[in-house]
């Protein structure tokens, strides 16, 4: 369509019709039809050109230079069953050796610090439809592909934490409509452990292109120009597809009640490892950029959007050549609750249409903008903010989290974005103890979140990935401690969390931080960390204090022994208040060390934060 102006919208108009006299179907996938003729004679699905044993597992897959040139249907894998003309099984491995565009299709951004497996690589819903189509293809020889009905998506299938999983494909003959010469097959796509499907649909094939939808769309509402072109879109990460998906071209209108811009055609030679000419049916890559779209509209209405299914889908004529732009409309037909229901026409570069789909259905919800800034740029954002203390040292970093900061954001996937291997697995086997692993996971980001601020010496720079700072302790539970390597020199770090929030300090020198929610302590819990010099002290205030101090005394005897890199259990005997400041100061007094430690205490709301820093020798004696 190249420029768009936002007074003439004519595509997709009312009186817009499908030209299909003379397109036959007929032989439309030859290499399904040379498949079944030589699995009936022979038996053999695999000399046939399945190519079960190159999408086998991993450890049987062919050297990397092995590339097949002839066309193969990429989704089908080895048969467990086939009745001719009633239904197939079939396993696939999905596996990030051979299916390389997975990479482009995963929802952690930590390119060259995460393996591909450990950033949650989902195959696409249209990828999805495009393995069911194939496995259709197989009860419909000599018939092409028309489109799909009842697009259901229940749950992701993705790879967490692996190389590669197991699928498990069952199509069954539903029948064919004598009217129309539609054939209907039901398939369904399987992941290991669950009983029901992942995604399913009913897939049309026939012999001659059909017609079935015919959309009068509504004039556009409100039209105005994306501030982003496709590619910036990309380039900026607002969308998280890599290359292989990356469909969406030039500029867009954006209508309060839908939108038109420009798909182009990908090369689909680099989407498989074991061939360079896949024989796709459905055009998968830029089927996905119809979710994109849709998600463009819901960026411009301050919304996101995952694709969950659609009503129908008719196909009107072959994939147009690579490199072609394909003009498309969408109108949104609901906007209700979660539910974002649209339906789109594509051209097909030469002014006739190529596909409508009715009822395209996306999950809608919205994001705070710190959490929709750090997942798509998370080398350039912080999830922490400033934490309302005084600075504890010269280039000192103080940064504060709570849940609120980080309300729509998965914790599981929260904890793929910030920790590395080690980290990941101590955080899931946290998870007998939801509330301990959610603090400790709190703690981790904003500690991590301190360090990469106090690393980075210059404003322009990028951050560190957080998973590329790795945080641990001598003993799993001890004094946490930044290592960078490479990176340069790492800061001492404190971390102190409590109830929902959690606080961190990084500096060059250690430092001690604690945080403690205001309430009145019974006397057994006084009792154990007050002596009765610290009592006479707490009196010189009014006792409408008594609780603020009690609670401001606690948090600096906790920091205190954090700065020693000790549990306070050890030192509550021996740490004694000495001095009680007007203006939130404490002096502590270790009196097994004969050291004095100046505490800095602050209010925020009904919290308690406090760090505790060590001074140099000659201070200790004007200090006593």
């Amino acid at each position: 369509m190249g420029k768009h102006d936002p007074t003439d919208l004519t595509l997709g108009d009312a009186t817009a019709s499908v030209d299909i006299s003379g397109r036959s179907l007929v032989g439309a996938s030859p290499l399904v039809s040379r498949v079944l003729e030589a699995e009936q004679q022979t038996g053999d699905f695999e000399s046939a050109g399945f190519g079960a044993s190159r999408i086998g597992a991993p450890d049987d897959l062919e050297p990397e230079n092995s590339l097949d040139e002839s066309p193969i249907l990429p989704f089908l894998g080895p048969v467990k069953l086939y009745e001719p003309g009633k239904a197939i099984r079939f396993d696939r491995r999905l596996c990030l050796q051979r299916d390389l565009y997975l990479e482009d299709h995963s929802f952690v951004h930590a390119p060259g610090v995460k393996p591909a497996s450990s950033c949650l690589p989902v195959l696409p819903m249209t990828m999805s439809l495009e393995a069911m189509a194939e496995a259709a293809a197989c009860l419909a020889p000599g018939e092409g592909l028309l489109g799909f009905e009842n697009v259901t998506a229940t749950r992701w299938i993705e790879l967490e934490d692996t190389d590669a999983t197991n699928l498990f494909f069952a199509a069954d003959f539903v029948g064919r409509d004598p009217s129309t010469g539609v054939t209907r097959i039901k398939t369904s796509i399987y992941v290991p452990a669950q009983k029901a499907p992942a995604i399913e649909a009913t897939v049309l094939f026939g012999s001659d292109y059909c017609v079935g939808l015919d959309f009068e769309f509504s004039e556009f509402e409100n039209p105005r120009s994306f501030p982003q072109s496709g590619e910036a879109l990309y380039a900026e990460r607002h969308m998280f597809h890599g290359p292989s998906f990356q469909c969406l071209h030039g500029e867009m209108i954006v209508a309060d009640n839908g939108a038109i811009g420009d798909f182009v055609i990908l090369s689909s030679e680099n989407l498989f490892d074991f061939t360079r000419s896949p024989q796709l049916l459905a055009c998968p890559t830029l089927l996905d950029a119809v979710g994109q779209f849709i998600g463009v509209w819901a960026l411009a209405h301050e919304r996101f959007a995952f694709p969950i299914g659609l009503g129908r889908l008719e196909i009107y004529c072959p994939t147009p050549p690579v490199g072609t732009l394909t003009p498309v409309r969408l109108e949104i037909t609901n906007d209700q609750g979660k539910m974002l229901q649209a339906n789109v026409e594509i051209q097909d570069g030469q002014g006739g249409v190529w596909m409508r789909i009715a009822d395209w259905r996306s999950w809608k919800f919205k994001w705070p903008r710190r959490i929709v800034d750090f997942r798509r740029l998370p080398h350039r954002y912080l999830l922490s903010r400033d934490a309302p203390i005084g600075p504890s040292a010269p280039q000192s970093v103080s940064l504060m989290v709570s849940d609120e900061d980080l309300r729509g954001f998965d914790l599981m996937l929260l904890a793929r974005y910030y920790l590395d291997e080690v980290e990941f697995q101590r955080y899931k086997a946290l998870k007998r103890f939801p509330e301990r692993q959610r603090q400790w996971l709190l703690g981790r980001v904003v500690a991590k979140d301190a360090a990469r601020k106090w690393v980075r010496s210059d404003l322009s720079q990028d951050f560190l990935h957080p998973a590329a700072v790795p945080l641990n302790s001598d003993d799993g539970d001890g004094p946490p401690r930044v290592t960078l390597g490479a990176a340069g020199v790492a800061p001492k770090i404190s971390i102190a969390h409590c109830n929902d929030r959690a606080i961190a300090i990084a500096q060059s020198e250690p430092v001690g931080v604690d945080i403690e929610q205001i309430k009145t302590r019974d006397a057994a819990v006084l009792e154990a960390f007050i002596c009765d010099r610290e009592r006479d002290l707490l009196a010189a205030f009014s006792p409408e204090e008594f609780d603020v101090l009690c609670t401001k005394l606690w948090c600096a005897k906790e920091a205190v022994a954090k700065l020693l890199g000790v549990g306070i259990g050890s030192l509550m005997k021996s740490l004694e208040a000495v001095q009680i400041m007007e203006n939130g100061e404490i002096i502590i007094m270790d009196q097994a060390r004969a050291r004095v430690y100046p505490v800095q205490t602050f209010r925020d709301e009904d919290y308690i934060l406090a760090y505790a820093t060590q001074v140099a020798a000659s201070e200790q004696v004007a200090m006593t």
